[in-house]
């Protein structure tokens, strides 16, 4: 059996009340109440668990490319 969230179970239930409150009298408050709620319950949700395999190494930044970089005063042809 899943382990109990009260963080996720009291989002839930603010999650259904704000969206029955928002169907029953929609208004611009009512909406801003659901969205809230809805950015909870995304929050509280626990993301699935990964293994150490499964992550991906850190990729690190490259500024520029490698070799020479053209003059481009320099080149003929530019004026």
């Amino acid at each position: 059996m899943a382990k109990v969230n009260p963080r996720l179970d009291a989002a839930r239930t603010a999650y259904r009340e704000a969206l029955e409150a928002a169907r029953a009298t929609p208004s611009a408050e009512a909406w801003a109440r659901l969205l809230a709620a809805g950015k909870e319950l995304s929050a509280a949700a626990e993301p699935p668990p990964r293994s150490r395999r499964g992550r991906k190494p850190a990729v690190p930044a490259v500024d520029e490319p490698p070799g020479p970089t053209p003059d481009l005063q320099n080149l003929e042809g530019a004026e």
